[in-house]
């Protein structure tokens, strides 16, 4: 346990963040019928995971903090960091939507919101003072801490709708500073991305599934845009809203059949071999499904209920082989450096 602690990875969070997602998922498709059984389980998986991994990871700060700033400077490993309060995020909107009491929700809100915000500032500094980053360097990884800010409004603008006076005016202003900055610095990452894609030897290895990333904002953003136009109550706005939404909807389809030939093609090659980065497929595969979903109830298209459960199903295939290979690697002490290493 020690040394699970001592070489803990942060990327570890990832598979709360594609847990929690999946079973929000599950809730909209499967809700009040026989399979409302697989949000359940994977609702309590994600809990069970949150607070095992919350505890290994407060642990590490205490009893190896030199440990942890090593990692915070490392130009893509700490990236990762971000993905435990945004963790938290993700499990407050599924919370939400599950009904549960808005104060847990809210606790949950706060934590992650001021997490994610504290770790955007942290580990953006460090990257822009380090001299070690170079453009073969740059994954969609990267979009992480930034990105994760757009996080914020998906279970937040519905604790504004419900809130009255000054907190209401508090929570609509955080909620937009995270939407309108995860937004700017996702433009900004995207030229970065697109460049490193263009100009350098393509993404294999254990990163290829960073290039899933990239569906991660597409469909986050759209929801966050939503779920803040719904708690102002603007119909006209919303609508325009929910026109904007299958824009991005659009773009998650062209660049799922892209990273999707990309990763067949490194698993062709023998290149893509497990880690714990295949967690990295689970959350923006969710994050599509979700706007699918969402789009298929307000924009009432034929196809996205379709498309939705097809979405869903690549959803729960990829969620299966990344749980099936951490557990087979936990089992098999093969995802937890060895103490001399």
């Amino acid at each position: 346990m020690i040394n699970f602690i001592k070489t803990m990875a942060p990327g570890w969070f990832a598979g709360v963040m594609g847990t929690s997602v999946a079973s929000l998922a599950a809730w909209l498709l499967f809700a009040a019928t026989p399979w409302q059984w697989v949000a359940d389980a994977l609702h309590y998986i994600a809990i069970v995971m949150m607070i095992v991994l919350g505890l290994a990871g407060l642990a590490r700060i205490i009893l190896f903090p030199g440990r942890v700033f090593e990692t915070i400077s490392h130009p893509v490993e700490g990236s990762f960091y971000a993905t435990f309060p945004i963790a938290l995020l993700v499990m407050a909107g599924q919370w939400s939507m599950r009904g549960i009491d808005p104060a847990f929700v809210s606790v949950l809100w706060w934590v992650g919101a001021a997490g994610t915000f504290l770790a955007s500032y942290i580990i953006l500094f460090r990257l822009f003072t380090l001299d070690k980053l170079k453009l073969e360097m740059v994954t969609p990884a990267h979009f992480i801490p930034a990105v994760g800010l757009v996080v914020i409004p998906v279970a937040g603008a519905g604790l504004a709708g419900h809130a009255q006076g000054l907190m209401r005016e508090v929570y609509f202003g955080i909620n937009m500073l995270g939407m309108g900055a995860g937004a700017f610095m996702y433009i900004a990452l995207l030229a970065m991305t697109m460049a490193r894609h263009f100009l350098r030897p393509a993404i294999e290895g254990k990163m290829t599934p960073t290039l899933w990333v990239h569906l991660a904002p597409l469909g986050v953003i759209p929801l966050s845009l939503l779920s803040l136009l719904h708690a102002v109550g603007n119909e006209g706005a919303f609508a325009y809203g929910i026109l904007v939404a299958t824009g991005f909807m659009g773009a998650s389809l062209w660049w799922l059949v892209l990273c999707l030939a990309m990763t067949i093609r490194n698993a062709l090659a023998g290149k893509l071999p497990f880690a714990l980065s295949w967690w990295a497929f689970v959350f923006p595969v969710g994050a599509v499904t979700v706007l699918a979903v969402r789009l298929s109830t307000l924009a009432q298209l034929e196809l996205l209920p379709i498309i939705s459960r097809v979405l869903f199903a690549l959803l729960m295939l990829v969620w299966i082989a990344a749980a099936a290979g951490t557990v087979a690697g936990l089992i098999r002490g093969t995802i937890i450096p060895k103490p001399q290493a």
